[in-house]
């Protein structure tokens, strides 16, 4: 018996656009649906050493605790404030010293003001607030110009990182433990920063790495998907992995739960694996609405995916048409 080739392999295509329509749905159906933007809800947990995580609707909050005070990476969104500020009190009876933003979006530093009232300057800075600025907001310098092209009239100029840093890196030593903030060029804007906590072994990511959604990137602000994924490749460098890409080095994503290697490492290989489908078809000159007829990232839908909010399926799809293109 002759067997159509066009016909098996519309019916191979017909079978794996079911297939994935069906593990995407499945996999949407059982996804937690996280925080909204504006929520007052917050969540604390511990990571591991001296690290717990405070998860809001901004973005997730890591605290390092001791006995000389605290590091806040990230501040989460203006609803949540008063939650997050009282999470912090009860998680140590000591001030923050240091706040540390891995991204000039508004999510992450829209609670600098809250957690800076309640923060005191180290000894060696004379006990005193200087220059009227409050404690250390550490970010990479070119957050200001992020700041001041994009949110300047939705953030208080109080709200801005005021101990910034050119170049590569900047580290930091409190209680015992050396962090380092590792500077990501052309990733989500052109601003991002990686924390890593050395003792404690955890690593901070900001929106980089989002166990919830598809990367946002504005590539109007500097950022573009390749950035992204070479921030991810970094982020994979450093974490050490206890046994099968499990356990060991911890991962605090911009949203989501606490992660692993593997989770970092999917997550690149599904952006990977969308740039290679997209160029492909951008370079045998198919139009955004032909690549999308394709459904190229259908078996990712279910779990990074979004129909609704600022950042949707489709727009994430144009703005990686638009980057590659």
């Amino acid at each position: 018996m002759r067997i159509n080739n066009n016909y098996a392999l519309y019916s191979y295509a017909a079978l794996f656009i079911f297939l994935g329509s069906f593990f995407s749905n499945a996999a949407l159906a059982q996804r937690p649906v996280p925080l909204a933007p504006d929520s007052e809800e917050i969540e604390v947990l511990p990571v591991q050493g001296n690290i717990s995580m405070i998860a809001t609707g901004g973005s997730n909050i890591a605290v390092m605790t001791g006995d000389l005070g605290l590091i806040v990476v990230d501040s989460g969104n203006s609803e949540a404030s008063a939650f997050v500020v009282d999470a912090i009190q009860k998680l140590s009876v000591y001030p923050p010293r240091y706040i540390v933003n891995t991204s000039a979006l508004p999510g992450h530093l829209a609670g600098n003001g809250a957690i800076s009232k309640i923060g005191e300057p180290l000894p060696s800075n004379g006990g005193a607030d200087i220059d009227g600025l409050g404690i250390p907001i550490v970010g990479h310098v070119n957050s200001l110009s992020v700041l001041l092209t994009a949110f300047a009239d939705e953030l208080p100029y109080e709200f801005w990182p005021n101990n910034t840093f050119f170049g590569a890196s900047k580290a930091l030593y409190l209680n015992g433990e050396a962090v380092e903030m590792l500077y990501q060029p052309a990733a989500l804007t052109d601003s991002d920063i990686i924390v890593y906590f050395r003792k404690s072994d955890v690593l901070v990511t900001g929106d980089i790495f989002d166990t919830t959604s598809y990367p946002h990137f504005y590539a109007e602000l500097g950022g573009s998907l390749q950035g992204v994924i070479d921030a991810l490749n970094r982020v994979i460098d450093i974490t050490v992995p206890e046994f099968n890409q499990q356990g060991g080095t911890l991962i605090i994503p911009g949203h989501g739960r606490i992660s692993s290697e593997s989770d970092v490492v999917e997550y690149r290989d599904m952006l990977t694996i969308i740039r290679d489908r997209f160029q492909s078809m951008i370079e045998r000159g198919m139009s955004f609405d032909e690549i999308l007829a394709v459904q190229p990232s259908l078996e990712y839908d279910g779990i990074y995916g979004n129909e609704s909010g600022n950042w949707t399926t489709r727009m994430f799809l144009e703005a990686v048409y638009e980057d590659l293109r």
